[in-house]
């Protein structure tokens, strides 16, 4: 967090927030107009109360007092209205602000490189975009229009005193400067205790994401307690949190109102002690009691209201550092042209961070239709080399062709239609199978989902499932199986018509007949397009044109299946460790 966050009013973050209302201007000011009219109307009802008091009932013209009382529940109404419609209109602005920032911020996440999100976890993600997003919201329908509002009826209501008993006045704001001390350390307690709490609600969400989706292994390793614990320490601090804030309220709210006592008595002994005259009359001292009363409660808002204020604006400080990200890649505009599928990697270098490289001095030349087969160890670098080639990540140094130009030429979006991927891990949405494959795409149609299907292999199982095509294969498709998921990847990867197809240990993690009916999916779909396999059973890749044996991000051996065995090599070592293994 950036230092502006720790300041109780920061004018730069205020002036970017002010600078989102833009749209929404006279709607704000609209609003600010209404805060004022309920201002001034504050001393309507006190001053009402007193002639009714003074005049009506001491004459005892009941006629008077009548219409005097239907006056003052007819002001009583009005201003009623008149704070639902600021209310209203408050909110509405608020949180149609929040939701253009809600929107961009979200939009600009999606720009951001794989790097960053290795990163950042993804409760802190989701805290920022929920949690962060709407304690903005607050700034502008509770925290900047109510202390606006106190302040103003703060001046009006002591103006309003002064006028009707100046001495009177300064007597009964002796305990003002205690109060004001008192919501000074109010503040500062409130707001740590702010502060905490989302922090802490930050780790409950990572915690509860993490652990959410990773409950098979928490649970395969007997882990539940131990996670119990762990949660338990980090929900207790969230409440310890809570109760800190609840503590400084518990505490600042009766001194409020023994100070408020206070400022009566001292009114009353000043009214008894031989200065009782017109001016301290029943009913300006009602009217006084009720001004002291109105006097002190926007001074404790006030201190509500800043707290509200600041924690909007650490949120916002938060937003926006994630708005000032510079993560996203560069980008040119959309091309339309078709890609032969000419491969050329010069000079590749690539590292994660900067101390461990995992790339180095990488080249190949891959021809337009070539399938090339990536093999070797855990950690040769076989996923890097084909998530540099759509920039998934970006390159140390080096260059990568397509087609004779560098792939820095070719916009992010041309780039991702033209080379689909098949990944190992494959994610599915919750949403219906014809919605996951076709990603959302209008110009796909259900045709030529279900012939795509068809030429995969996946129709009949897809229409044994309730709903068929319809069927919600729930959060991150975990209703079906691996391999059902792998094929289903297939078709949204053919459903593209790529020019460049990436298969990314595809077989790995499937059983034998899924594996046969992906090997005949990747036999369809790597017909006449240039194909790069990620491969870790050796034997789904001895139809490749090139098989390139990586180790330590280079290249160890190069060749068809029959040029790698005669080699003798690494690759031969590998096969027949396998080959035995499949025996055995």
């Amino acid at each position: 967090m950036s230092n502006s966050a720790g300041k109780a009013f920061d004018q730069k973050i205020f002036w970017r927030l002010y600078q989102r209302s833009s749209p929404y201007r006279w709607q704000f000011y609209f609003t600010f107009f209404w805060v004022l009219v309920l201002a001034g109307m504050s001393i309507i009802r006190p001053t009402q109360m007193r002639d009714l008091i003074d005049k009506d009932l001491a004459s005892g013209d009941t006629n008077a007092v009548l219409w005097g009382s239907i006056a003052f529940v007819g002001v009583l109404i009005l201003e009623s209205l008149i704070q639902y419609y600021q209310t209203y209109q408050a909110n509405k602005m608020a949180q149609s602000i929040t939701l253009d920032l809600r929107s961009e911020l979200f939009k600009h996440s999606l720009g951001f490189r794989l790097s960053f999100f290795d990163k950042t976890p993804v409760g802190q993600m989701v805290t920022r975009h929920i949690s962060d997003v709407d304690g903005i919201a607050e700034v502008f329908s509770v925290g900047l229009l109510d202390i606006f509002r106190d302040v103003l009826k703060l001046v009006v209501i002591i103006g309003a005193m002064l006028w009707v008993d100046w001495k009177m006045t300064l007597v009964v704001i002796i305990p003002i400067p205690i109060l004001l001390y008192a919501t000074r350390i109010f503040q500062e307690a409130v707001k740590k205790s702010f502060n905490d709490v989302r922090n802490e609600v930050a780790r409950i969400n990572v915690f509860i994401q993490e652990h959410v989706t990773g409950m098979n292994i928490v649970q395969m390793f007997g882990q539940e307690r131990r996670e119990e614990k762990r949660f338990d320490e980090i929900n207790h601090t969230h409440r310890d949190a809570h109760i800190r804030g609840v503590w400084a309220y518990s505490v600042f709210f009766p001194v409020v109102e023994i100070l408020s006592a206070l400022s009566v008595s001292l009114m009353l002994g000043w009214a008894l002690r031989g200065t009782f005259d017109a001016t301290s009359s029943p009913g300006v001292l009602l009217q006084f009691s009720t001004f002291i009363s109105m006097m002190y409660r926007p001074i404790r808002q006030m201190a509500d209201n800043f707290n509200v204020l600041q924690m909007g604006m650490i949120n916002a400080d938060r937003v926006f550092q994630m708005l000032d990200r510079d993560e996203s890649q560069t980008d040119l505009k959309d091309q339309t042209m078709e890609l032969k599928g000419e491969v050329a990697f010069l000079n590749v270098d690539f590292s994660y961070n900067d101390e461990q490289s995992v790339i180095n001095q990488f080249n190949l030349k891959v021809s337009a239709g070539q399938m090339i087969a990536l093999v070797g160890h855990t950690g040769s670098g076989k996923s890097t080399i084909v998530q540099l080639l759509n920039r998934m990540y970006e390159r140390k140094s080096g260059d990568i062709l397509l087609d004779g130009r560098s792939i820095d030429a070719f916009s992010l979006d041309f780039l991702r239609q033209k080379i689909a991927v098949v990944p190992q891990d494959v994610f599915l949405f919750s949403d219906s199978i014809f919605n996951n494959l076709t990603l959302g795409d209008n110009n796909v149609s259900r045709d030529q989902v279900i012939a795509a299907c068809q030429k995969v292999g996946v129709h009949d199982f897809i229409m044994q499932l309730p709903g068929g095509y319809d069927f919600d294969v729930r959060e991150r498709g975990l209703v079906l199986s691996a391999g059902q998921r792998q094929l289903l990847a297939f078709v949204r990867a053919y459903l593209t018509n790529p020019s460049i197809l990436i298969l990314d240990e595809a077989t790995s993690s499937v059983d034998s007949e899924s594996e046969r009916m992906i090997q005949r999916a990747t036999d369809l779909i790597t017909q006449g397009r240039t194909s790069f396999v990620v491969a870790h059973r050796l034997s789904t890749i001895q139809k490749a044109d090139q098989i390139i044996l990586l180790e330590k991000g280079r290249i160890e051996e190069k060749g068809t299946h029959a040029e790698l065995m005669s080699l003798n090599g690494q690759y031969r070592k590998m096969y027949n460790l396998q080959f035995d293994e499949s025996i055995s």
